[in-house]
């Protein structure tokens, strides 16, 4: 059952883009609001940078693994 019609998944979808596209929809409900109202300290701002570089290094290691993981089913170096 698909309840919104519109909804195409994406066949492109990998830990990069999935953290991406979480992250944008948490800075557009929870972050810019609160910027706009100035319910953020700088300390708040700076700390939430290091949390998106952080996710965003997570992200990329967590794709290069996916790679890795498709690539070993491929070619089954990893496996006896």
């Amino acid at each position: 059952m698909n309840i919104n019609s519109e909804y195409n998944p994406s066949p492109e979808l990998n830990a990069v883009t999935a953290m991406e596209t979480c992250m944008a929809n948490i800075s557009e409900i929870l972050v810019r609001p609160a910027i706009k109202k100035g319910e953020l300290s700088d300390e708040d701002k700076e700390l939430l940078g290091i949390v998106g570089t952080t996710l965003k290094l997570i992200a990329e290691r967590a794709k290069a693994y996916e790679e890795l993981e498709n690539s070993s089913d491929k070619n089954n170096h990893f496996r006896n």
